[in-house]
């Protein structure tokens, strides 16, 4: 909601499916084997570096050259559980624990500086039961500003620097204690269920102040939503999901407006959404096996421009974009883990 603008001529005409060629790719990573650690949690496009956030390290390349600048080893044997999307003034948030231990002991929140590697510092985070960090439904989330979590009575948000609280709102009456989970930090969106065999699907939005803005619900035949999601131009998109995948067999997303509620358009952008990333002003979808971009109005869901990206994809891809150029971070162990390109 907070990024650039630029005009709809900057992204090309519809008309034709251009192919973009990398302008640097990163070479296979064989030391990774193909398991779920070899997915990326995250990753920044900030100046001229490309960071990409793996569970036991943060490795930043030069976006020109791909030349390694510096890397963040994890502390002791943690792994990481989660990182903030976006990075405030070039510092990440990025949440690690231990998972060896079984004495419960706590993760801690690291700030790192993406443009030299350096942790400017590092406290135990108070938070939900680590059984509570879901990818699909993460019962807490980062972003550069701050930290939310949704426990089993309210939504709470705390400044990353020393955790103090900023404020904490008790869940709306409607929602029950128990399925509730952060769809966005920044601002923090919530979504949760309504009470009985016929409660609905909700979401809420909340301010900086811990007041809920915007309650929005789920109508048939959507009965769930899941991330991806992103908020742009006062619209929430996110993926939704139909109650039978077999009759709909193309992934959905849907564009909700924040001043009503109401759900202005939805739209199938190909066979596989990977990432929704607000950019220049408009919505970009990577899908299709990291193969395929598209750069939509998130106001009305209209297509401004599409592009193929040249190179191998995978179904695990994240995107990140910085002024005319994105990356496309993939598995360390795919052919191409990493790619730059230029929209042109």
């Amino acid at each position: 909601m907070y990024e650039d603008s630029a005009p709809v001529s900057a992204w090309g005409r519809t008309r034709r499916l251009r192919a973009l060629r990398p302008a640097w790719k990163a070479a296979e990573d064989s030391s990774r084997g193909d398991t779920y650690e070899d997915e990326p949690l995250g990753g920044w496009l900030i100046g001229e570096l490309v960071v990409r956030a793996d569970f036991d390290r943060l490795r930043a390349y030069d976006i020109g050259t791909g030349t390694v600048r510096w890397t963040w080893p994890v502390p002791d044997r943690d792994v990481l559980l989660a990182v903030s999307p976006d990075a405030d003034d070039g510092i990440a948030l990025v949440l690690h624990f231990d998972d060896g231990r079984t004495d419960g002991g706590r993760p801690r929140v690291a700030a790192v500086d993406l443009a030299t590697g350096r942790q400017l510092r590092s406290r135990d985070h108070h938070g939900p039961d680590l059984g509570y960090f879901y990818r699909s439904t993460p019962h807490t989330a980062l972003s550069g500003r701050r930290i939310v979590s949704v426990t089993d009575k309210h939504v709470e948000s705390a400044a990353p620097e020393d955790g103090a609280t900023l404020w904490r709102s008790p869940l709306p009456s409607e929602a029950p204690k128990v399925d509730a989970w952060v769809m966005c930090a920044d601002p923090v969106v919530a979504v949760s269920t309504g009470h009985g065999r016929r409660g609905e699907r909700r979401i809420f939005v909340f301010d900086d102040s811990g007041n809920v803005t915007a309650s929005l619900s789920l109508l048939s035949p959507y009965k769930k939503v899941a991330l991806p999601a992103a908020i742009v131009n006062e619209m929430l998109v996110a993926k939704l999901i139909h109650p039978d995948d077999s009759l709909d067999a193309e992934e959905r997303i849907g564009g909700f407006d924040l001043s009503t509620g109401k759900l202005r358009w939805e739209r199938r952008p190909g066979l596989s959404v990977q990432t929704l990333l607000p950019h220049r002003g408009m919505l970009l979808v990577l899908h299709s096996f990291s193969n395929g971009i598209s750069a939509l109005d998130a106001r009305d869901g209209r297509v401004i421009a599409r592009r193929r990206l040249r190179g191998y994809g995978s179904g695990s891809g994240l995107l990140r974009g910085a002024g005319d150029r994105f990356a496309v971070i993939g598995p360390s162990g795919s052919r191409s883990p990493m790619r730059v390109f230029h929209w042109r």
